[in-house]
């Protein structure tokens, strides 16, 4: 009886370890090129401003440009990101990007995101909610259904709304 026990829990041990061995390996091959540049509205911009590719609290590209040059990262698949633009006098901006995928799309699919963006001036920011201030501005992944990345408008619409209200209302 206990030969037979221990052959039953060393099979089960091993179909254990066959379906871990099965595993796909997560694939973090280059994925997507994420360009950013100011929009329009800041045509008096002057100088240079920073652009910062972050991964888990760390600084992985970091691209020091004249405020008319755009940035650009290669970001890897199924990763999550964060972009951090600065520019002296005015207040941060950070889009969170993960570049998660289903698994059937692999590196031979590369995509291409392009954002233009603006800063408000350092004078405003006591007119927000400090929540408002570090949250990200924009989170972008990928939708199956166009089979592009796109940023979450509802997330975004809600933020700038709350933002406004601070503004003209003050805090609520």
């Amino acid at each position: 009886m206990i030969c037979i026990t221990v052959l039953v829990m060393s099979l089960t041990n091993l179909r254990a370890q066959t379906e871990k061995s099965k595993e796909v390996p997560l694939d973090t091959s280059d994925f997507l090129d994420i360009t950013g540049k100011f929009d329009g509205t800041v045509s008096d911009f002057k100088g240079a401003y920073t652009a910062t590719l972050i991964q888990h609290n760390t600084i992985m590209e970091k691209q020091t440009l004249n405020v008319k040059k755009s940035f650009d990262f290669t970001l890897k698949k199924n990763m999550l990101y964060a972009i951090r633009i600065e520019k002296e006098g005015f207040i941060s901006k950070t889009i969170s990007v993960s570049t998660y995928a289903p698994n059937k799309i692999d590196g031979r699919n590369n995509y291409e995101f392009i954002l233009e963006t603006n800063l408000l001036s350092q004078d405003l920011n006591s007119h927000f909610n400090d929540d408002d201030i570090d949250f990200p501005v924009a989170l972008v992944s990928y939708t199956k259904g166009c089979d592009c990345f796109e940023f979450n408008k509802a997330y975004t619409s809600t933020l700038i709304a709350r933002m406004i209200n601070s503004l003209l209302f003050g805090s609520i």
